[in-house]
């Protein structure tokens, strides 16, 4: 029997030693490839300027990047290399070894012969994973705050003439009454786009925004922001002390709420001037010296259309380097306010601002009831005042002369604290208003006429610095 048991035994030596280089071949390429996967991988990711740890365990791939961003980036591109089987992408610190459990998982490895006899310790790979994920693993985005709101923003800008207002603000109510001042002194040269969003953080400025819009056209051009907790202010005027006006009237208007930071540059033009004058025969005459030859088009085109060509008398011309001032984009308006009014003067002298309005709306007899058409005439006077915030108006009332001296007195008064009150409903402050009454002792036509008495029955506006009745 010792006979087979050599041949056996010369048969199998030889096999077991073809089976050692084989499985010394397998495990050599198997490491090749890893090298060669491991080398591949590197080189796709720097490609692509992503820094990762790259482990290689045969075919499949742990990757370890910076963030999930790029974790989930290099999971992508090696998915595309040649030879992978699987992927695992985590946001880890780059330089610690990736995790390799979840290649383990997803595909165990075939087991290699050995020609080492079993021992009675279990392999250490059988070991169930005792720990998780590094915690860095988890965007940082959701272990941070909830963004706070954005706050409320308001722009102003003041420029050829129109007004431009943008920004966001929280109410409705405060919308409106930005909207109420821009119609009332910009109007129609207004370009809205305040927006509302309850969202938004409220400021401590919010309720000053109507009043210091409305004192931008103190000069010609500027640009006001109202951000957080600062105001900021580009402006350019005639002359020093317009800039020293418009700042200071800023800042009462802002009431300390915030800290205004103004850069306003004095260019140091002349000031326009205009004269109009309308006698009650349905002609005009316009003189005055403009910055441009735009301006003398706009304006005598404006008294051409209101009153006709043959009704204009102009002496309108340009002027030696004159500022561009609110108000000369204004004076073409003022023919199409004034012309249903008979008689009126209006003039413009650098600041000033004088004229008078006369006639045109009258009253009821015996009443202090103001009519659409006054009311009209108000806002025409509302409009004027409010855009010059160095102006005074005197609201003049009168009577016919039906009725005893003291009634009509008592009654002018009441018609011209009616005009007083009404304007001061518009947003016209009540200190640079006054209310005179003349009774019947200035008639403007004949009261033994009853279309004479209905002309008698008026308000007349002057405007300019305004003066006790006893100095009229």
């Amino acid at each position: 029997m010792a006979q087979p048991r050599n041949r056996a035994a010369r048969f199998l030596w030889p096999g077991l030693a073809l089976l050692a280089v084989l499985v010394a071949a397998v495990a050599w390429g198997i490491a090749q490839e890893e090298d060669d996967l491991r080398t591949r991988a590197r080189a796709a990711l720097a490609d692509a300027g992503i820094e990762a740890e790259v482990t290689v365990e045969g075919r499949d791939v742990a990757l370890a990047a910076e963030t999930q961003d790029d974790a989930e980036r290099a999971g992508t591109i090696v998915e595309g290399l040649r030879g992978v089987r699987t992927v695992s992408a985590v946001a880890a610190v780059v330089g610690q070894p990736a995790p390799t459990t979840s290649i383990a998982a997803a595909a165990p490895t075939t087991a290699v012969p050995s020609t080492t006899p079993p021992t009675t310790t279990p392999p250490t790979t059988t070991t169930p994973p005792t720990t998780v994920a590094p915690t860095t693993t988890v965007p940082e985005t959701t272990t941070t705050t909830a963004p706070q709101p954005a706050g409320a923003t308001v722009t102003a800008r003041l420029a050829q003439g129109t007004l431009t207002v943008q920004g966001t603000v929280p109410s409705e109510e405060l919308a409106a009454g930005v909207a109420a001042v821009a119609d009332l002194i910009y109007a129609p040269f207004v370009d809205n786009q305040l927006q509302v969003d309850p969202a938004v953080a409220p400021a401590a400025w919010l309720p000053a925004v109507p009043g210091a819009i409305a004192v931008l056209p103190v000069v010609g051009e500027a640009e006001l922001r109202l951000e957080g907790d600062g105001a900021t202010l580009v402006a350019k005027a005639a002359s020093p002390e317009k800039a020293v006006r418009l700042q200071g009237a800023l800042e009462a208007r802002l009431q300390g709420t915030v800290p205004l930071e103004a850069d306003i540059e004095v260019t140091g033009q002349n000031p326009p001037r205009f004269s109009a004058s309308a006698p009650g025969d349905g002609t005009v005459t316009i003189s005055g010296s403009m910055p441009d030859q735009a301006a003398v088009d706009r304006i005598v085109g404006a008294a051409t259309q209101a009153f006709g060509a043959d009704n204009v008398a102009s002496d309108v011309v340009v002027g030696d380097d004159v500022s561009a001032e609110f108000t000369v984009f204004r004076i073409p308006l003022v023919f199409i306010q004034f012309a249903p009014i008979p008689q009126w003067e209006f003039n413009i002298d650098g600041d000033v601002i004088t004229g008078n309005l006369r006639g045109g709306a009258t009253f009821a007899f015996g009443s202090a009831e103001l009519t659409p058409e006054l009311q009209a005439l108000l806002g025409t006077a509302a409009g004027i005042i409010a855009r010059n915030p160095t102006l005074a108006l005197t609201v003049e009332g009168h009577t016919d002369s039906i009725g005893s001296n003291a009634f009509n007195q008592g009654l002018s008064e009441a018609r011209a604290r009616a005009a007083v009150d009404y304007l001061v409903s518009l947003g016209v402050p009540a200190e640079r208003l006054v209310a005179v009454g003349y009774g019947e002792t200035r008639p403007i036509a004949d009261n033994a006429t009853e279309e004479g008495r209905a002309r008698n029955r008026r308000v007349e506006f002057a405007f300019g610095p305004a003066t006790p009745q006893g100095d009229q």
